[in-house]
């Protein structure tokens, strides 16, 4: 195993991880460089005052570099550039170490599809999957719908659909790994942030899909950004297992194009994994995997 040691950087080259943001991350939600580089740099500065950027040295020469991010109790790595990828498991074991030392519960790292860096150093049995980003582009010949309607919500069932949606969230961050009390807070905390204004929020639409006029299912999208993202599907339980669960997202894949979106995003969490093969089948790509692993 390399003798590699990490050195924090007094100074952090902050214009790399916009870099990288814009490019894995926001110029596919944007579908424009300018709104793209403007949304990495937002983001960076909302949590630049929590990350840490460290070299990976190989006696006196930089050999890579990790940007690791406080988020409460877990540590993430952001991004993860190494000149040899074998180096990773030595680099993710000096990394769970420091990790440990400030108190981090979990340490994550989002892997990218062909990225022998971040997939080396996820390749531990003590990582497991806790979401994956996932993205269908809305081409020209999306299949039709002819099964599941989409109704817009009223404020009636916005009530009870928002009641059960803050506990389910909360429920499924904890499936992934998030204490439950921490699952809770996070579940209210985002949709106070992402709903101020309810049933009413801008650029939030709420859908109950109809089955010959019954009500079998919800959907909710948000179209923030030029690419649409789906934030909530749900079957009712005593109609699952029928289809309606790629009804529901047919019909939203259809009514995102209408209303201009050039693609559809979501986050399935990793133990959903009848959620996953859907999303498969439906021809969404895998856009970045997230890990974790308890230390």
């Amino acid at each position: 195993m390399p003798d590699l040691t990490l050195q924090p950087l007094p100074h952090p080259p902050f214009d790399e991880l916009v870099e990288h943001l814009v490019v894995r991350r926001h110029l596919a939600e944007q579908a424009d460089p300018d709104r793209a580089r403007a949304a990495a740099e937002a983001g960076v500065e909302r949590f630049r005052e929590r990350v840490q950027v460290l070299d990976v040295l190989d006696a006196a020469r930089a050999v890579g570099r990790v940007w690791l991010v406080e988020q409460g109790d877990d540590r993430a790595v952001l991004r993860l550039v190494l000149d040899d990828p074998h180096d990773a498991p030595a680099v993710r074991t000096l990394v769970e170490a420091l990790a440990r030392e400030q108190g981090a519960r979990r340490l994550t790292v989002g892997v990218y599809p062909g990225d022998p860096a971040t997939e080396a150093f996820a390749d531990d049995p003590g990582m497991q999957t806790a979401a994956v980003q996932m993205r269908l582009p809305l081409t020209d010949d999306l299949p039709p719908e002819h099964v599941v309607v989409l109704q817009p919500m009223d404020q009636a069932a916005y009530a009870v659909w928002e009641a059960d949606e803050i506990e389910s969230y909360a429920e499924a961050r904890a499936r992934s790994g998030e204490t439950p009390e921490r699952a809770l807070e996070v579940s209210r905390e985002q949709h106070a942030e992402l709903l101020p204004d309810g049933l009413a929020t801008e650029h939030h639409e709420f859908f109950v899909g109809l089955v010959d006029g019954e009500p079998v299912g919800t959907l909710w999208i948000g179209t923030e950004r030029p690419m649409a993202f789906v934030y909530d599907v749900a079957v009712d339980e005593a109609h699952r297992r029928r289809g309606y669960g790629g009804g529901l997202m047919r019909a939203g894949a259809l009514w995102a194009r209408e209303h201009g979106s050039h693609a559809l995003g979501l986050n399935v969490f990793g133990y959903n994994t009848g959620a996953r093969a859907l999303y498969d089948a439906l021809g969404y790509e895998t856009v970045e995997t997230f890990v974790g692993k308890e230390l």
